[in-house]
Protein backbone atom coordinates (compact mmCIF):
# COMPACT_ATOMS: atom_id res chain seq x y z
CA UNK A 1 0.00 0.00 0.00
CA UNK A 2 1.80 3.23 -1.22
CA UNK A 3 1.18 6.41 0.35
CA UNK A 4 1.45 9.87 -0.91
CA UNK A 5 3.08 12.82 0.94
CA UNK A 6 0.37 14.50 1.37
CA UNK A 7 -1.49 11.57 3.02
CA UNK A 8 1.15 10.45 5.60
CA UNK A 9 1.81 14.40 6.35
CA UNK A 10 -2.39 14.34 7.10
CA UNK A 11 -1.63 10.69 9.25
CA UNK A 12 0.98 12.68 11.34
CA UNK A 13 -1.34 15.58 11.80
CA UNK A 14 -4.27 13.59 12.77
CA UNK A 15 -2.14 11.14 15.03
CA UNK A 16 0.75 12.81 16.68
CA UNK A 17 -0.59 14.46 20.00
CA UNK A 18 -2.36 11.33 20.96
CA UNK A 19 1.28 9.14 20.30
CA UNK A 20 3.10 11.95 21.78
CA UNK A 21 0.65 11.94 24.83
CA UNK A 22 0.91 8.26 25.06
CA UNK A 23 4.82 8.41 24.57
CA UNK A 24 5.24 10.88 27.07
CA UNK A 25 3.04 8.93 29.51
CA UNK A 26 5.53 6.36 29.33
CA UNK A 27 8.92 7.44 29.21
CA UNK A 28 8.00 10.84 30.99
CA UNK A 29 10.63 12.64 29.55
CA UNK A 30 9.19 15.05 27.46
CA UNK A 31 12.53 15.27 24.64
CA UNK A 32 12.20 11.65 24.79
CA UNK A 33 8.71 11.68 23.76
CA UNK A 34 9.53 13.61 20.59
CA UNK A 35 12.03 11.36 19.79
CA UNK A 36 10.05 8.01 20.26
CA UNK A 37 6.82 9.49 18.14
CA UNK A 38 9.23 10.85 15.77
CA UNK A 39 11.01 7.62 15.53
CA UNK A 40 7.68 5.73 15.00
CA UNK A 41 6.64 7.80 12.32
CA UNK A 42 9.70 7.31 10.40
CA UNK A 43 8.93 3.53 10.62
CA UNK A 44 5.38 4.03 9.63
CA UNK A 45 7.04 5.43 6.63
CA UNK A 46 9.09 2.33 5.68
CA UNK A 47 6.64 0.03 6.67
CA UNK A 48 3.35 1.32 5.32
CA UNK A 49 3.22 -1.73 3.14
CA UNK A 50 2.81 -4.21 5.73
CA UNK A 51 -0.28 -2.50 7.01
CA UNK A 52 -3.30 -4.79 6.48
CA UNK A 53 -5.80 -3.21 7.75
CA UNK A 54 -6.93 -5.52 9.84
CA UNK A 55 -7.05 -2.79 12.95
CA UNK A 56 -7.11 1.38 13.09
CA UNK A 57 -3.93 2.91 11.63
CA UNK A 58 -4.05 4.21 15.44
CA UNK A 59 -3.51 0.89 16.54
CA UNK A 60 -0.58 0.16 13.89
CA UNK A 61 1.19 2.81 14.89
CA UNK A 62 0.98 2.45 18.48
CA UNK A 63 2.60 -0.97 18.08
CA UNK A 64 5.20 0.60 16.03
CA UNK A 65 5.41 3.21 19.28
CA UNK A 66 5.69 0.53 21.64
CA UNK A 67 8.16 -1.37 19.71
CA UNK A 68 10.09 1.92 19.84
CA UNK A 69 9.80 2.56 23.61
CA UNK A 70 10.57 -0.80 24.63
CA UNK A 71 13.96 -0.14 22.81
CA UNK A 72 14.66 3.32 23.99
CA UNK A 73 14.10 1.20 27.59
CA UNK A 74 16.54 -1.06 26.89
CA UNK A 75 19.30 1.82 25.72
CA UNK A 76 18.58 3.47 28.61
CA UNK A 77 21.11 3.27 31.40
CA UNK A 78 19.48 0.55 33.70
CA UNK A 79 17.63 3.24 35.53
CA UNK A 80 14.59 3.23 37.00
CA UNK A 81 11.50 4.30 34.61
CA UNK A 82 10.70 7.76 35.39
CA UNK A 83 7.40 10.09 35.22
CA UNK A 84 9.50 12.55 37.58
CA UNK A 85 10.28 14.40 34.69
CA UNK A 86 6.65 15.02 33.52
CA UNK A 87 5.82 15.94 37.12
CA UNK A 88 8.63 18.84 37.22
CA UNK A 89 7.62 20.04 34.04
CA UNK A 90 4.19 20.41 35.28
CA UNK A 91 5.38 21.59 38.20
CA UNK A 92 7.01 24.29 36.62
CA UNK A 93 4.10 25.25 34.09
CA UNK A 94 2.05 25.69 36.97
CA UNK A 95 4.12 27.58 38.75
CA UNK A 96 4.66 30.14 35.80
CA UNK A 97 0.73 30.23 35.92
CA UNK A 98 0.43 31.15 39.38
CA UNK A 99 2.99 33.70 39.09
CA UNK A 100 0.95 34.59 36.13
CA UNK A 101 -1.98 35.23 38.35
CA UNK A 102 -3.29 37.40 41.34
CA UNK A 103 -4.92 34.35 42.45
CA UNK A 104 -3.56 30.87 42.63
CA UNK A 105 -7.14 28.69 42.78
CA UNK A 106 -8.68 26.72 45.33
CA UNK A 107 -8.04 24.65 47.93
CA UNK A 108 -9.18 21.64 46.40
CA UNK A 109 -6.89 22.44 43.52
CA UNK A 110 -3.95 21.59 45.46
CA UNK A 111 -5.37 18.32 47.04
CA UNK A 112 -6.34 16.85 42.94
CA UNK A 113 -2.50 17.97 42.16
CA UNK A 114 -1.66 15.94 45.28
CA UNK A 115 -3.56 12.93 44.43
CA UNK A 116 -2.28 13.35 40.48
CA UNK A 117 1.41 13.29 41.70
CA UNK A 118 0.51 10.05 43.83
CA UNK A 119 -1.13 8.07 40.85
CA UNK A 120 2.09 8.97 38.38
CA UNK A 121 4.07 8.00 41.59
CA UNK A 122 2.36 4.51 41.96
CA UNK A 123 2.25 4.38 37.84
CA UNK A 124 6.10 4.85 37.89
CA UNK A 125 6.38 1.87 39.62
CA UNK A 126 4.77 -0.58 37.26
CA UNK A 127 6.74 -2.52 34.64
CA UNK A 128 6.64 -1.01 31.19
CA UNK A 129 4.08 -3.78 30.32
CA UNK A 130 2.19 -2.94 33.11
CA UNK A 131 2.40 0.66 32.55
CA UNK A 132 1.27 -0.04 28.44
CA UNK A 133 -1.76 -1.50 29.05
CA UNK A 134 -2.68 1.44 31.80
CA UNK A 135 -1.68 4.14 29.37
CA UNK A 136 -3.98 2.31 26.29
CA UNK A 137 -7.15 1.71 28.45
CA UNK A 138 -6.69 5.05 31.23
CA UNK A 139 -5.07 7.37 28.99
CA UNK A 140 -6.02 6.46 24.82
CA UNK A 141 -9.62 5.02 26.12
CA UNK A 142 -8.74 1.60 24.25
CA UNK A 143 -10.68 -1.05 24.96
CA UNK A 144 -9.63 -4.28 26.06
CA UNK A 145 -9.74 -6.05 21.99
CA UNK A 146 -8.27 -2.99 20.90
CA UNK A 147 -5.38 -3.17 23.42
CA UNK A 148 -4.74 -6.75 22.79
CA UNK A 149 -4.39 -5.97 18.84
CA UNK A 150 -2.36 -3.31 19.66
CA UNK A 151 0.15 -4.85 21.36
CA UNK A 152 -0.38 -8.59 19.92
CA UNK A 153 -1.11 -10.66 22.74
CA UNK A 154 -4.05 -12.61 24.32
CA UNK A 155 -6.85 -10.39 25.82
CA UNK A 156 -6.78 -12.62 28.95
CA UNK A 157 -3.06 -11.04 29.05
CA UNK A 158 -4.30 -7.65 28.68
CA UNK A 159 -7.01 -8.33 31.37
CA UNK A 160 -4.65 -9.73 34.11
CA UNK A 161 -2.25 -6.95 33.34
CA UNK A 162 -4.77 -4.29 33.72
CA UNK A 163 -5.85 -6.21 36.63
CA UNK A 164 -2.33 -6.13 38.69
CA UNK A 165 -1.61 -3.14 37.14
CA UNK A 166 -4.82 -1.50 39.06
CA UNK A 167 -3.92 -3.61 42.25
CA UNK A 168 -0.56 -1.90 42.42
CA UNK A 169 -1.80 1.39 41.93
CA UNK A 170 -4.61 1.24 44.46
CA UNK A 171 -1.77 -0.33 47.04
CA UNK A 172 0.56 2.46 45.91
CA UNK A 173 -2.22 4.64 46.83
CA UNK A 174 -3.25 3.01 50.26
CA UNK A 175 0.27 3.68 51.46
CA UNK A 176 0.81 6.97 50.33
CA UNK A 177 -2.47 7.79 52.47
CA UNK A 178 -0.94 5.72 55.17
CA UNK A 179 2.19 7.57 54.97
CA UNK A 180 0.48 11.02 54.87
CA UNK A 181 -1.87 10.60 57.86
CA UNK A 182 1.18 9.36 60.09
CA UNK A 183 2.97 12.88 58.82
CA UNK A 184 0.08 14.72 59.69
CA UNK A 185 -0.58 15.44 56.38
CA UNK A 186 -3.98 14.33 55.69
CA UNK A 187 -6.56 13.94 58.70
CA UNK A 188 -7.85 10.62 59.08
CA UNK A 189 -10.88 9.61 57.87
CA UNK A 190 -13.50 8.99 60.41
CA UNK A 191 -15.15 5.54 60.24
CA UNK A 192 -18.72 5.40 58.23
CA UNK A 193 -18.32 9.21 56.81
CA UNK A 194 -16.46 9.37 52.93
Amino acid sequence: MAVSKKRFRELVEEHYDRLFRAARFMCGDVSAAEDLVQETFLAAAESIGSFKGRSSIYTWLYGILLNKFRRWLRRKSGGALSLQAMVEDEERERGEEVLETDYPGPPENAERNETVELVRDAIQELSADHRSVVTLRYVEGMSYEEIAEALDCPLGTVKSRIHYALQRIGKQLGQSEGLAEARGLKRPRRPGLR
